[in-house]
């Protein structure tokens, strides 16, 4: 979609901005006439190429004076940008989005921790011409000079200056050479900091010196902590040599890992001296284990055409341990000890229990289609996957035997071994098929008992945890409670073991979802990308017994809503999408159940303001008449001129809303448009709104949300007041308690408060009349004297206005004593629309309804937008001219009759001026 930016006039001058490209040539779509006043949106796919300098050209008079050149750098899309023209004749805006995107880019170079090279730590420091090296290697800088002038432009913004040490930056210094020119970082400094995270403005300028510039978080921490993998490493050649070499991970992509590892003969060459494909890395492991070791091992693949592995060795036992770190997920195979550390034993076993165990294991590899296990046989070993999908497979009540889950690496089975309290060997519950080739790390009965008879008292920590915690687990969350003893032993079978070490990423926002989980130990953080204030947003923690993820069961591929982060060793429980839904079948449970709780999240989440007349409690019934509905990036949720039935609430994604084809606005997670589609009949959408990413939509249609208030006539009124406002219906406001009570007061004061108190009347006559036996024919002729003696007879105490045919037709049913409960229906509805035609305009711009709009708690309508026709709320806008026509050019009912065997009662109001309805 390209940065959303808007450019506001906020002068007393046209203005005129004008974008060129490095060749001088003008950039289609960015010549722009702005006037007084008026803003300007676009985005900036139109020609702009992030990261490459750009000429801004800005006039906003005749005379020389009044005209202005800025070159920038174009920086990378992080969210909605809004300039002013005040701003950028002043230069500062362009100077802070530039500065920012060159922060994002040069300081992952910077940080460089501890390096050794022959002999000599160099801590916290880099060197100017190894900074230019690292640009033009991460294809941050199309050559030498253009790197050379993005180091320069931080240095003249004074960012390098706030991380450097006094003694070592000059601050006469106004430039950059591409030169061993060192420079001693600030260990104080929160940038220079040994952990990598993102840092807001005041965290980077912790001590502030001389600085113009503020800045907002910046950092991409998943591409910072890969930019900043690079060092000496010593690699051992053919013949047993050792080579100093500078290892570094080049990213092309930023949604990968990496592409390959290069290494160079010193910090500052372009060219390597030979290149490991991350893609063809097989497996990462220690090539010898013990507390002072620094040398490990990378195998390739045999796909590979160099080297089948490479031995290197690190300066030290924790830069080892780092580069292992970095470099295991490249890899396709895992060692042994990585595959038991990763796997949920690694929560009761030590560091030597895990080695002992991991030299016990003995590799078996079974191909496709391949059973490695039959239900019924003798379970005397117990098995890890290292690689590959294995099938679980279980027998029905018919004796048939189906696949039930599938496995991935990491996992186990046969943990039976461990638990069983029984002095028999168990048999196995379930039989296993290799899905495609793998390979399985396998612990033979005779390993088994040397191991628990070596750290016997492992055997109660182990039964916990593979027995009665997972159980325990399993009951505490909602939509499982109450499982039988058979249903938790097959859910059992389909739970994925998950570890997580401190800090470590489960998933980012974005990612697509497949998995539910449930933690079983430690604790995490659910945190968010707020795009309008550009910082993240923690939502909520969460620890053991929580879950969370429910709805990637019920949406196969939906992106995350979320970014999840270990802050403890943590141990998760998962159960992807489709062994849920294989169990679902087995268990008899509803998704409805699980959907409900979701939509029911996402009202108290968002605080949709019509909806705050809903009890809590009702929301789950609410729910009921909502669905979520998933969109892929360019596809339309509506166009314009559409008849709009639907209401929509943003539960992820985005959604661009255009109008004749011009983008007008940008909606976000927690905003929602359509709502006029539930209180208005026959409305054309007067936009279309499209997905510009994939997205995820929590939608209502018109009426299931009528259906939802049949019974509560008084809440639908609250809803149709808070969304039409001033163009709402009389209905609204008589079904309203405190709207009638309003418009009651305002029709005393012009002393025709008769009319509605004959309404009232009637209609409770009406209630009353059709639910008593017809053998009380004389209550219900004596009630209906009554009110006509009170409203219709001429002369009559409170004579209300209506026909006198009308009037004349009443009294004769009366008199004849055949008053029934639809006596004065029609009366009822006259008075309606009188009401309407004589009081309703007066009424809405009077003190009263004023009073009634404050309590009911609309919109907020500020000058600006009141000017524009429009309510602002929740990122899109109502017109109300379009709700104007809508609303009251609709024929809207009244619901004479609450009983289905009459007919209802329908009100005719009167028509407003043309205008389109959204």
């Amino acid at each position: 979609m390209g940065i959303q930016v808007s450019i506001r006039n906020d002068t007393d001058e046209v203005v005129t901005a004008e974008v060129k490209g490095q060749d001088g040539k003008e950039i289609s779509g960015w010549k722009l006439t702005i006037p007084v006043g008026d803003e300007k949106r676009l985005t900036t796919n139109f020609g702009l190429e992030v990261g490459v300098r750009h000429k801004l050209l800005l006039s906003w008079g005749p005379r020389p004076e009044d005209k202005m050149e800025q070159r920038f750098w174009v920086p990378r899309p992080r969210g909605p940008v809004h300039l002013t023209a005040t701003m950028l004749k002043s230069q500062t805006q362009l100077r802070m989005l530039e500065a920012e995107h060159l922060i994002e880019e040069i300081m992952p170079g910077m940080r460089i921790e501890d390096r050794n090279y022959h002999g000599k730590t160099y801590k916290r420091c880099f060197v100017a011409n190894e900074l230019v090296t690292y640009l033009l290697l991460h294809r941050l800088a199309a050559d030498t000079q253009e790197a050379i002038e993005k180091c320069q432009a931080l240095v003249k913004c004074r960012i390098i200056e706030h991380v450097c040490t006094p003694q070592d930056f000059k601050t006469e210094v106004n430039d950059f050479e591409n030169k061993y020119l060192f420079y001693r970082l600030r260990e104080t400094h929160k940038m220079v900091a040994p952990k990598m995270e993102s840092l807001t403005v005041d965290e980077l300028i912790s001590e502030p010196r001389r600085s113009s510039m503020r800045f907002r978080s910046f950092i991409n921490n998943r591409l910072m902590s890969i930019r900043g993998l690079e060092g000496w490493l010593e690699k051992r050649s053919k013949l047993g040599l050792w080579q100093k070499r500078y290892f570094r991970v080049l990213v092309d992509d930023e949604s990968k890992l990496g592409n390959h590892i290069a290494y160079f003969e010193n910090t500052t060459s372009l060219t390597p001296k030979g290149i490991i494909p991350s893609d063809e890395i097989n497996l990462v492991e220690m090539y010898e284990y013990s507390k002072q070791n620094r040398t490990f091992r990378i195998t390739m693949t045999n796909d590979h055409n160099g080297k089948n592995s490479y031995i290197l060795r690190a300066p030290s036992p924790d830069i080892c341990l780092k580069w292992l770190g970095a470099l295991k997920p490249f890899a396709q195979t895992l060692s042994s000890t990585d595959v038991v550390s990763r796997s949920a034993l690694v929560f009761v076993f030590t560091d030597e229990m895990i080695r002992v165990f991991a030299k016990m294991l003995k590799p078996i590899s079974f191909k496709a289609g391949e059973w490695i296990c039959q239900r019924g046989e003798r379970a005397d070993d117990f098995y890890l996957l290292r690689n590959g999908k294995i099938g679980i497979y279980i027998r029905t009540r018919h004796g048939q035997e189906i696949l039930y889950c599938q496995q991935t690496p990491i996992s186990f089975f046969g943990e039976s071994v461990f638990i069983s309290q029984s002095s028999t060997v168990p048999l196995r519950k379930a039989s296993c098929k290799a899905m495609e080739d793998c390979e399985l790390l396998v612990l033979s009965q005779k390993d088994r008992e040397e191991f628990m008879k070596k750290f016997h008292e492992i055997k109660g920590q182990l039964f916990v945890l593979l027995q009665t915690g997972i159980e325990k687990r399993i009951a505490q969350v909602p939509f499982l409670k109450g499982l039988k003893p058979n249903d938790i032993a097959k859910l059992k079978l389909g739970l994925h073991y998950q570890s997580l070490r401190k800090n470590e990423v489960l998933f980012y926002e974005g990612d697509p979802g497949s998995d539910f989980f449930i933690v079983y130990a430690g604790a995490l953080k659910i945190v968010q990308y707020d795009q309008k204030n550009d910082k993240e947003v923690l939502l909520k923690t969460v620890g053991k017994a929580d879950c969370f993820g429910e709805i990637a069961l019920l949406l196969s591929g939906i992106p995350r809503t979320a970014t999840v982060v270990a802050t403890a060793p943590t141990l998760l429980l998962s159960l992807s999408e489709e062994t849920f839904k294989s169990f679902m079948k087995i268990a008899g449970l509803k998704i409805n159940v699980i959907m409900r709780e979701r939509i029911v999240n996402t009202f108290k989440q968002y605080h949709i303001p019509f909806f705050e007349a809903i009890p809590e409690k009702n929301f789950k019934e609410l729910a009921t008449v909502c669905r979520i509905e998933s969109f892929s990036h360019g596809e339309a949720i509506f166009k314009e001129g559409e008849d709009g039935d639907r209401f929509y609430i943003i539960s992820f994604g985005e959604v661009a809303v255009s109008v004749d084809g011009k983008e007008i606005a940008l909606l976000h997670q927690g905003a929602y448009f359509g709502e006029i589609a539930l209180v208005v009949e026959d409305t054309p959408r007067t936009a279309t709104c499209i997905a510009t990413r994939k997205t995820v939509l929590l939608s209502m249609s018109k009426v299931d949300f009528r259906g939802f208030f049949e019974d509560r006539p008084e809440a639908l009124a609250d809803v149709e007041l808070k969304i039409a406002g001033k163009k709402c219906q009389i209905r609204s406001i008589m079904y309203h308690p405190k709207g009638v009570e309003f418009f009651t007061n305002y029709l005393k004061k012009q002393y025709a408060e008769e009319s509605m108190e004959f309404w009232h009347e009637v209609r409770a006559y009406r209630k009353w009349a059709m639910q008593i036996d017809l053998v009380d024919q004389k209550a219900i002729q004596k009630k209906a004297e009554e009110i006509m003696n009170k409203y219709i007879k001429e002369g009559s105490e409170r004579q209300v206005n209506i026909s006198s045919k009308m009037a004349k037709e009443i009294i004769k049913e009366v008199e004849a004593n055949n008053a029934s409960p639809l006596t004065f229906v029609d009366s009822e509805k006259e008075v309606i629309t009188l009401l309407s035609r004589d009081k309703l305009g007066s009424f809405k711009q009077s003190e009263e309804f004023r009073k009634l709009m404050a309590k009911v708690g609309g919109y907020q309508v500020n000058a600006k937008t009141k000017a524009k026709g429009g309510k602002k709320r929740g990122g899109s806008r109502i017109d109300l001219g379009a709700v104007a026509q809508a609303v009251n050019s609709s024929r809207s009912s009244v619901r004479a009759m609450e009983n289905n065997s009459q007919p209802s009662l329908t009100i005719e109001t009167s028509r407003a001026s043309e205008g389109k309805s959204q």
